[in-house]
């Protein structure tokens, strides 16, 4: 069958998925090779993070564009309209300021959403859906990159990016990313919340390597890239309030040739947050509420559970349920798991079909589900410390006795 022209998917995209008319008037130049999308809601320093773009090592002949999507819901405070219009001019003022460089800011006025859907999510896929609309009028399958407007960047982000994609060949890819440790923007109370959470994600990312899951991948919203077909393929970003970035990731993993871009980095913000309900800003807000606790996390047992079946299912094809380990029989009943065997083995011509079909279903979503029933009904979160060392034993890495040097072996480990 004859493979469909970028054109042609852009524009079935556009056609069958609910996307706001073109935001954008601004001629296209022919050499836009990437586009970074920032929502933008109540942000009182967004010149921060253009200047860190503004920055940037640029390769010669290639054009950026960056699309700040400033949104809030209707009937939104006045100080957030007021402080939204504030950043509309800061980056009109902006680009004007920086009309020599090979990169332009655009803005995109989102403001007044429903409230149903107003976020995040929504303001990502405004500017997404923008974004690839502007490839598609040069007939480009160019870079879509998500940032956010309280991130900074290295100065070789785009050369860095756009290299990984041209050379590998990625749909998408998680970006290393970083968060301040120290500092005297934040209370010192935040960057050692910021330390033991940052921990507790890259613990929970590499358990899942450690489980040998095709989807143990960051997913974080300011550090990942697609590129424009795989995101039109793929339906696009959700309009989700939060976790919008966990699921759009693990549809473009789906997709395949999905990678990691760690030469270069993104630094995110520590800072507290509650605009979303979970995170690492809300995280940070808890702890300094005293209502969550960031010095525990999951307990290895539960991935030491989740490795071996899949090494039985997977590896060695045992599909009896009574060899199953007891964790997973106690999120997965039997009938449960003979109706999807049937389904799998039906559906699956040879044994790397039957692989896929199994993490398709038994997917990212699926085995965050079965990590929180059982630290919610049978094995309570633990020590991170104690935790994040037992997975790195098992990485060949001796124990840390601080969090920092904890943290640093799992920096290197997601860096190779």
């Amino acid at each position: 069958m004859e493979e469909k022209s970028f054109i042609s998917i852009a524009q079935i995209y556009l056609d069958r998925f609910p996307v706001s008319p073109m935001q954008l008037n601004h001629s296209v130049d022919e050499q836009l090779e990437m586009c970074i999308v920032i929502p933008s809601y109540n942000e009182p320093d967004i010149v921060k993070s253009l200047k860190s773009i503004s920055n940037c090592d640029f390769s010669d002949n290639i054009q950026v564009d960056v699309i700040v999507v400033i949104n809030h819901p209707e009937g939104a405070d006045p100080a957030i309209i007021d402080q939204n219009i504030k950043t509309f001019n800061e980056v009109k003022s902006f680009n004007e300021n920086t009309n020599k460089l090979p990169v332009f800011f655009h803005t995109i006025d989102a403001t007044n959403l429903p409230k149903k859907h107003a976020g995040v999510g929504w303001a990502r896929k405004i500017g997404m859906d923008e974004a690839l609309r502007r490839f598609k009028q040069i007939n480009k399958d160019g870079i879509i990159c998500c940032f956010d407007a309280d991130a900074t960047l290295d100065s070789n982000y785009i050369k860095e990016v756009l290299n990984a994609f041209q050379t590998k060949g990625y749909n998408g890819a998680a970006i290393f990313f970083e968060h301040p440790l120290n500092g005297i923007e934040f209370k010192r109370e935040i960057y050692d919340g910021i330390l033991k959470y940052e921990t507790h994600l890259r613990y929970y990312k590499n358990a899942l390597k450690y489980c040998g899951v095709p989807y143990a991948y960051h997913t974080v919203g300011s550090s990942m890239a697609v590129r424009a077909s795989a995101y039109a393929k793929q339906g696009g970003m959700n309009r989700r309030k939060a976790g919008e970035d966990f699921y759009f990731i693990n549809k473009i993993i789906g997709l395949g040739n999905f990678g990691e871009v760690n030469t270069t980095r993104i630094i995110p913000s520590p800072r507290v947050s509650d605009r979303v309900p979970f995170g690492t800003g809300r995280a940070i807000q808890e702890k300094m509420l005293g209502i969550r606790d960031l010095d525990v996390t999951y307990s290895f047992k539960i991935f030491i559970a989740l490795k071996e079946w899949l090494e039985l299912v997977i590896e060695n094809a045992v599909y009896e349920y009574e060899r199953f380990p007891e964790l997973i029989k106690l999120f997965l009943n039997k009938d449960q798991w003979c109706l999807t065997l049937d389904m799998l083995k039906s559906n699956s011509a040879s044994t790397a079909t039957f692989k896929d079909r199994f993490y398709k279903t038994f997917d990212a979503f699926w085995i965050l589900k079965y990590v929180h029933f059982i630290k919610e009904h049978h094995v309570s979160d633990s020590s991170l410390i104690v935790n994040a060392n037992e997975l790195l034993n098992e990485f060949g890495v001796t124990s840390k006795n601080t969090l920092h040097k904890v943290l640093e072996e799992y920096k290197e480990i997601d860096k190779q």
